[in-house]
């Protein structure tokens, strides 16, 4: 069992903490709430899709799409887990 967060970071001073969108039953849902931030009137300073997985009882971090600003796209970002 898998499921995909989206989370982002705004640049905002006094704001700049990690904010949890939501939890999406696939890649391609977060995706098009990833892009809806993205394509906002704000844009977040940095976008995260995280895949969770079900490991020995627990959910761990598998994989991380990251988008900053200053990023064309989202691009795959490794995770020790």
């Amino acid at each position: 069992m898998t499921f995909f967060e989206v989370g982002y970071t705004s640049d905002d001073y006094y704001d700049c903490y990690p904010h949890q969108i939501g939890i999406y039953p696939t890649f391609e849902k977060a995706m098009e709430k990833a892009t809806e931030l993205v394509n906002g009137e704000y844009p977040p300073a940095e976008i995260d899709i995280w895949q969770w997985k079900l490991k020995k009882d627990e959910y761990v971090k598998i994989k991380n799409w990251n988008k900053s600003e200053f990023d064309s796209d989202f691009k795959e970002v490794n995770v020790d887990a």
